[in-house]
């Protein structure tokens, strides 16, 4: 454990959310559940600053983009009101938005830390050499964790079209609040699938997922994007 130094500033994380909102309160429950495990965080002012901003992002699906032009807009415009609001860096609570990665940073002065390298990283510092991606039909077609993986010698392992849409409504089901057991038991048939094609650790690459399946439920490493982002988040506000 890592104690707080008290007399400084800690950064102010700036939380683009919204996209879904459960997923972005999980992300937000997990900072501060981490800051008191990992950082012995007591009062209120051992916790670092945060701004939520939650986006009703419009044309946005777990399919694809119907305007990626009027996505990326939206998007812009979030980043840009963290940052005027007094972010010192930005934490986005999806996946899939990182497509337009390049065009927010663009967009601000201050830095978006990305959730994709971010858990592309912790694979590699795991040693993981091949990995299954678990994530929404837009990030999976995409190729957005693959090609950064790629960078750190790792394999992705990507679903089949079946899979795929049982993952879609999986994500849809933990977006209306409608999760259920029998959602974690097809995420358990697809991870075996992916663990016999040779997969040391899944990829969890989308923030509805580690609401319907955690690490209790398999017995293989999963890498939570949303965990991962907290953890990486905390270590830049302290740090």
């Amino acid at each position: 454990m890592t104690h707080i130094d008290k007399t400084k500033n800690k950064k102010t994380i700036g939380i683009l959310g919204g996209m879904g909102p459960l997923a972005s309160v999980n992300l937000y429950h997990k900072i501060i559940k981490l800051a008191q495990e990992m950082y012995h965080a007591e009062q209120d002012t051992d916790f670092p600053p945060m701004i939520i901003y939650s986006l009703p992002l419009f044309g946005f699906y777990e399919t694809g983009f119907k305007n990626p032009t009027f996505v990326m807009g939206q998007l812009i415009s979030g980043v840009k009101k963290l940052e005027s609001a007094g972010s010192d860096f930005i934490i986005i609570a999806c996946n899939t938005v990182h497509y337009f990665y390049q065009d927010m940073q663009k967009a601000i002065e201050i830095p978006i830390i990305s959730i994709i390298k971010e858990t592309a990283k912790a694979a590699h510092e795991k040693g993981l050499k091949v990995v299954g991606l678990l994530s929404s039909e837009s990030t999976n077609k995409l190729g957005i964790y693959q090609n950064v993986l790629k960078d750190y010698g790792i394999t992705a392992l990507s679903v089949t079209d079946k899979q795929q849409d049982l993952l879609n409504e999986i994500i849809l089901h933990v977006m209306s609040g409608k999760q259920n057991e029998n959602d974690k038991e097809y995420l358990k048939i697809i991870i075996n699938d992916l663990c016999k094609q040779g997969a040391q650790g899944i990829i969890l690459g989308c923030t509805e997922l580690p609401l319907a399946i955690c690490q209790d439920d398999v017995g293989i490493e999963l890498l939570d994007s949303t965990d991962i982002m907290a953890k990486s988040a905390l270590q830049y506000a302290f740090h």
